[in-house]
């Protein structure tokens, strides 16, 4: 079973927000970090980083996250991660990143609100 990967950028005011769908792996995460590492670089101190439509990560995309919430602390940034899949917000509490500067919501509204 082929679950398909996309990746769609809005801006919600001056807040990037980025939805992902499908599973975040190996063969899928060059194309996040492509689009992080954009975002990041543009000099945006919030991102919201919607994974409500996202089933699997693995420790690769996990690592991309990762990198861009480190890159965006460097300027005093954070990274808002919408996530309400058991599964996925698991591996973030577990890997210990819902203490560092990544925020976990249960909704897109709450991560654009703070």
């Amino acid at each position: 079973m082929v679950i398909e990967f996309s990746i769609n950028v809005e801006n919600a005011g001056d807040v990037p927000f980025v939805k992902v769908s499908g599973e975040i792996d190996v063969y899928t995460c060059p194309k996040l970090h492509k689009v992080l590492t954009e975002i990041v670089a543009s000099g945006s101190p919030k991102v919201v980083l919607d994974l409500e439509n996202v089933h699997y990560i693995d420790s690769t995309g996990l690592g991309t996250i990762a990198h861009a919430a480190r890159t965006l602390s460097k300027s005093d940034g954070h990274l808002n991660v919408v996530c309400n899949r058991p599964q996925v917000r698991k591996i973030f509490e577990i890997s210990g990143l819902s203490s560092k500067n990544i925020s976990l919501f249960d909704e897109a509204a709450k991560a654009l609100a703070v």
